[in-house]
């Protein structure tokens, strides 16, 4: 119920790599590409306001616990999606962390999802060597798992997660990795896009 509020409320809303790269975006592969699937795209949730620890004491049940999207956030979020529909980048499934922000980006983003316990965040501040492989146990499978024929497989989850796996940090909420699955229970890093660069990767710029 509160997604689908989500939802009609960003409608509402006005529209107006090991070596990791700190440009707005870092590209090996074209957006021709990405149009044909096969490919993993990792968000950050997109924006809340303050980035704050929250995880700490939240309660993932009770989204009033938790740090929530923002108008900013859910006007992104829309944008995000309705550069996909647009520009006929095909997604299938969509996971996401059970943190409120997060599915709340995958549901106005991508409207349908699915929630993995495994990509919520440890109740740390400073995550420990065991948090840390349990963050990669759950996040490494569904970033080497092929996507269904002719879609790319999203995942909507948090800051820490990817680092986790060797992945690149997502500095801003928003800010988004894609990643090959390489067949061998691996994948490859083939492009960073940061929020507000989705027509620089389609530019190939």
């Amino acid at each position: 119920m509160i997604g689908l509020r989500l939802v009609a409320s960003a409608t509402l809303l006005a529209l107006a790599l090991p070596a990791f790269s700190a440009s707005p975006v870092s590209q090996k592969i074209s957006a021709a590409e990405l149009k044909k699937g096969g490919y993993i795209v990792y968000f950050r949730h997109f924006e809340t306001g303050k980035d704050t620890p929250d995880q700490v004491k939240a309660d993932v049940a009770k989204c009033a616990t938790q740090r929530n999207l923002n108008a900013k956030g859910l006007m992104d979020a829309q944008k995000v999606g309705l550069f996909f529909e647009q520009n006929a980048i095909p997604v299938g499934k969509v996971f996401s962390s059970p943190f409120c922000r997060a599915w709340q980006s995958a549901a106005v983003a991508f409207r349908n999802y699915e929630v993995v316990d495994g990509l919520k965040l440890p109740p740390s501040k400073d995550y420990s060597d065991a948090q840390k492989a349990d963050m990669a146990k759950a996040l490494k499978p569904l970033l080497a798992a092929a996507p269904a024929p002719g879609t790319n497989t999203v995942i909507m989850a948090h800051d820490d997660n990817m680092p986790a796996v060797g992945g690149p940090e997502l500095k801003a909420q928003g800010d988004a990795v894609i990643v090959k699955p390489d067949g061998k229970g691996g994948f490859e890093v083939v492009a960073e896009v940061k929020i507000g660069k989705w027509q620089t990767f389609l530019a190939g710029k």
